[in-house]
């Protein structure tokens, strides 16, 4: 048999192993394991036009772990290195949507090659702001494939809107017809936005806008990222300029940044000032990141709400430190006569991390934590290293796990609680004292019966029409607590813990079960504490042997909208009632 050769480019390869470790979890291909030494199996997968031949293990929750690159076996039984091409040949999709496939996976290679390339980087990112991290991780989601996608971006975009080259740039200012504008401001429009981006950028606003041709009393004021303006100028906005029913008013005030989510910038002069959520026509991993006018309407309002059981709850506020970013003021532009701008202009208000910390803290993004350094060693190493690896571990569940268990079971409501949303807070010696939620308006969910003070329940209906057509289930009302429990198992677990239970056995031999272990242990002591949560349990079904969870990949693979696969669960619970 023929060895292979011509190995990808390192970017490449991993592109295609999150590939084949997506296809072997959420079973979209055909495919046969065999045992092979300690622990590792040798899958075979059958595509409608290719075979291929990997190492890998099955880790937490069933995930799937290459080890290597994937090989490609010809019918002559030539091995080859399989290349993005083969793999998406095998998709089942039409042809339009396996060249978006394509693209999307050809464009992930692309800039994770020049970042490889141009981005130097520190030689440790450990004591790095939480701002500077935002900027400095860059390694994209470890999962899905399509992890640098950025659909629309040139080069050009990349480097300067993308957070890894760490440039900045000033938002663009637009007047919009007042009658087609929706505002969620805490106070009187021009006085809130003089406060909230200084007296001198108001200025400037309202001399660029009197020189267009407009006047304050007929048109409201927009923050615009730069480069959604590029995109939309010259075709959906392209009309409401003619028209003036927008006017641009120049790009000028402070300098903001990108942060992982790319849409959510920074600002660079003041950290302390809000960070800013600007939709962009541009898709990454998943979707699309553009924010629905629904979803900025509600924003104030479940960030108001969730607040408010926070601080009702002493279990959240006392015995644990949980904190939230509020969404506190937004804007939307909902013009009747151009429907497709619609999600295209507006923004959110979000509490910058900065704001929350007190003296003697700092905050991590909990995506760090599995991420190894240039010395090879893990992010977290040398705090490990300073507490030992089981004390840090089971204070970090205590600190993050917990609260959102609570959270769900205790009042009916879950939280996206994945490596971007949650925020670890460290003591100035590394130990975790807190958490920091944010980003509720898209993700959060749930259920009725379930809430506590059902009173305090935002009533949609009146928010926004949209609501008031969405039925159960579409937006943040759940039929049942199962939805819950896959929000937080999907987003706490399955795709997010999981990456660091898995570098915690690769890099410090520290296996996965007693990672998992320690996690069990903690709910079954929270739980013992909540006596009359036993029958919620059963109903979240966070015992269950096997559960459902998202199949993050197969939307792309097959075109569907909602996908599912069953996975086998590492945290057992049923022993509680034994130990009780």
């Amino acid at each position: 048999m023929q060895k292979p050769s011509n190995l990808p480019s390192k970017a490449e390869q991993r592109v295609i192993r999150q590939c084949f470790e997506a296809i072997l979890f959420e079973q979209l291909l055909p495919y046969d394991e065999r045992p092979a030494q300690n622990g590792w199996k040798i899958f075979t997968i059958r595509g409608k036009k290719h075979m291929y031949q990997c190492l890998g293990k099955r880790s937490a929750f069933e995930r799937v772990r290459i080890q290597g690159m994937p090989l490609l076996s010809a019918r002559s039984g030539r091995q080859a290195f399989p290349r993005i091409k083969d793999i998406v040949e095998d998709a089942a999709l039409s042809v339009e949507k396996s060249q978006a496939l394509y693209a999307e996976l050809s464009q992930t290679v692309f800039l994770s090659n020049w970042n490889e390339e141009y981005i130097r980087g520190t030689p440790s990112r450990r004591m790095l702001t939480y701002e500077q991290l935002e900027e400095a991780i860059g390694e994209g989601h470890p999962y899905h494939p399509c992890f640098k996608a950025r659909t629309g971006f040139s080069l050009e975009d990349h480097q300067a809107f993308g957070n890894e080259a760490g440039a900045v740039f000033s938002l663009v200012w637009l007047g919009v017809k007042k009658e087609d504008v929706h505002t969620y401001y805490p106070e009187e429009e021009q006085s809130f936005l003089q406060k909230e981006f200084g007296s001198d950028t108001w200025k400037k606003v309202v001399e660029a806008l009197c020189q267009a041709g407009g006047q304050l009393y007929d048109y409201r004021i927009l923050p615009v990222h730069p480069w959604q303006w590029e995109t939309l100028q010259n075709n959906e906005l392209k009309e409401a300029i003619e028209t003036k029913d927008v006017l641009y008013l120049g790009a000028f005030g402070d300098c903001y940044g990108a942060s992982q989510s790319i849409r959510t910038v920074m600002n660079k002069d003041n950290p302390f000032q809000a960070q800013l959520k600007l939709p962009l026509q541009m898709i990454n991993t998943s979707s699309l990141r553009t924010v629905q006018p629904e979803s900025v309407a509600a924003a104030t309002h479940l960030s108001r709400w969730l607040q408010e059981v926070v601080a009702q709850d002493p279990f959240l506020h006392k015995q644990h430190d949980v904190r939230l970013l509020k969404e506190y003021a937004g804007a939307s532009y909902e013009p009747s006569d151009y429907p497709s701008i619609m999600g295209n202009v507006n923004v959110i208000f979000r509490e910058s991390v900065q704001s929350q910390l007190q003296s003697g803290e700092r905050a991590v993004p909990l995506n760090a934590l599995s991420l190894k350094e240039k010395d090879g060693s893990l992010f977290i190493a040398p705090f490990l290293k300073d507490f030992g690896i089981e004390a840090w571990l089971k204070q970090l569940i205590e600190v993050v796990v917990t609260p959102v268990v609570h959270l769900c079971l205790i009042h009916g409501i879950a939280v996206e609680a994945h490596g971007q949303n949650m925020i670890l807070i460290l003591s100035d010696t590394n130990w975790p004292i807190g958490v920091l939620l944010r980003d509720f308006h898209e993700s959060l969910e749930y259920y009725e019966p379930y809430v506590k003070e059902k009173k305090s329940i935002p009533h949609f209906h009146e928010i926004h029409s949209s609501f008031k057509e969405g039925a159960v289930d579409d937006y943040y009302w759940m039929s049942s607590p199962e939805a819950l429990r896959e929000l937080i198992v999907d987003t706490l677990f399955v795709y997010n813990l999981t990456e660091l239970s898995w570098q915690l056995e690769c890099e410090l031999d520290f296996k996965e079960d007693r990672f998992w272990n320690f996690v069990t242990v903690s709910l079954m002591r929270y739980l013992q504490r909540e006596n009359e949560m036993n029958e919620r349990l059963h109903a979240f079904h966070l015992h269950k042997e096997k559960m459902a969870t998202e199949s993050l990949f197969k939307k792309k693979w097959t075109g569907e909208k909602e996908c599912r696969h069953l996975i086998r669960n590492p945290i057992q619970l049923e022993g509680m009632y034994a130990y009780r």
